[in-house]
């Protein structure tokens, strides 16, 4: 089962991010646009508090897991990579070979992603420029004061860290970084993984909330950003 691409709201979100990344092309964004991109590292970090809190709902996730799968983790790392992938793709104008383009030559996480070092990738694949994917999805503790919150609060924050080589060198180009969280904490519903891969499309975002497709989308912005006027 292939994660869905993302629609409606976000899209609509991501052709205004198009409309305005027609100026990184005329930036640091021309010397990737048009070229082919491997992921060879991908690692998404969630902690226990985001796995519990998120597995309440996993009646909602429509994913077979196998082997060492989790459909909880399965629904976040997915959705990161998709919705990452996706917006880099439409505002960079770029393309991103498959998860397993890397071939047969490697071990894949229990999810279809690489982890290898750029030396390595650069020698099993052929393409002008490589990405390396960090993520963080936790549990913040505090508020925007840095006032400690109590133990029940649930503040999901994402920490999202792209580095970006190219194959003739293994300084990198780019590293750029995103810390985002909610803006306040959440009372959780299903409602929360609206717009997420897996999630039953009959749960929609409901008025005047936040839901994780949101914070995943601001994490992504931001780093885009970086990339985008970052030398």
């Amino acid at each position: 089962m292939k994660p869905r691409k993302m629609k409606g709201a976000f899209l609509k979100l991501l052709i205004v991010l198009i409309i305005g990344g027609s100026v990184s092309t005329n930036m640091v964004g021309q010397k990737y646009a048009k070229n082919q991109f491997t992921v060879y590292s991908y690692v998404v970090n969630i902690d226990e508090t985001v796995k519990s809190e998120l597995s309440r709902f996993e009646s909602s996730i429509k994913f077979k897991p196998h082997d060492k799968q989790e459909k909880t983790q399965a629904m976040l790392i997915h959705s990161l990579y998709n919705f990452t992938t996706q917006i880099l793709s439409d505002s960079l104008s770029i393309f991103f070979l498959p998860p397993n383009s890397l071939g047969s030559k490697i071990k894949y996480s229990d999810y279809g992603y690489a982890d290898i070092t750029i030396q390595k990738a650069a020698r099993l694949a052929d393409t002008k420029y490589f990405l390396k994917i960090l993520a963080y999805i936790e549990n913040d503790q505090y508020d925007e004061k840095n006032n400690k919150l109590p133990e029940s609060s649930f503040k999901p924050r994402i920490r999202l860290t792209i580095t970006i080589y190219s194959r003739e060198g293994f300084i990198p180009l780019q590293t750029v970084n995103s810390n985002v969280t909610t803006k306040q904490p959440v009372k959780l519903t299903s409602n929360f993984l609206a717009g997420m891969n897996f999630v039953d499309e009959s749960i929609v975002k409901q008025p005047n909330t936040e839901t994780l497709a949101d914070l995943y989308i601001r994490a992504i912005l931001e780093a885009y950003s970086e990339i985008k006027y970052k030398k």
